[in-house]
């Protein structure tokens, strides 16, 4: 009983604040702010996927190329709720796949800027290491939150 009234409270609580809307403005200008950078030097950007040692050259250089307009897409679809089911999924594979690409590297003792927001490494950054588990904490939330959107129906009238 004690359950089903906390989750009866957090469904209360995400109806009254609207949180599956506000997930789709902060996850959609997250995405379109994330493809610029890598949109403008797809160069720089395929050096930073390089440092993953996952995959061979040409397929990061295909990748560079594609995955920043892919976010770009994203982005915009999120925010004006066009191919919404769509988007929500992509968005939650591709955050499941960032995880698990900055969490080998890190596992594997790789120090790298991830190559998330900006192409090229902040040389004022002291600690790559420490940006690695931000960037990981940090894409848990944001798929926490594409989660909300994908579900948002489960939550009755909000869209």
């Amino acid at each position: 009983m004690g359950r089903c009234r906390l989750s009866n409270r957090m469904i209360e609580y995400i109806k009254k604040y609207n949180l599956p809307l506000l997930a789709r403005f902060i996850l959609g200008a997250v995405f379109i702010y994330a493809s610029l950078d890598k949109i403008a030097d797809p160069v720089s950007f395929s050096n930073d996927i390089d440092n993953y040692h996952i995959s061979p050259i040409a397929i990061n250089n295909l990748v560079a190329l594609i995955l920043p307009w892919v976010e770009l897409i994203i982005g915009l679809s999120l925010i004006t709720g066009v191919f919404l089911d769509g988007a929500s999924i992509l968005t939650i594979l591709l955050l499941a796949f960032f995880i698990f690409i900055i969490t080998q590297a890190y596992m594997r003792g790789i120090s790298l800027h991830c190559g998330c927001f900006k192409t090229g490494a902040d040389p004022s950054l002291g600690d790559l290491r420490q940006e690695m588990l931000w960037r990981i904490f940090e894409d848990i939330l944001f798929l926490g939150l594409a989660i909300i959107v994908y579900f948002r129906d489960s939550f009755g009238d909000i869209k």
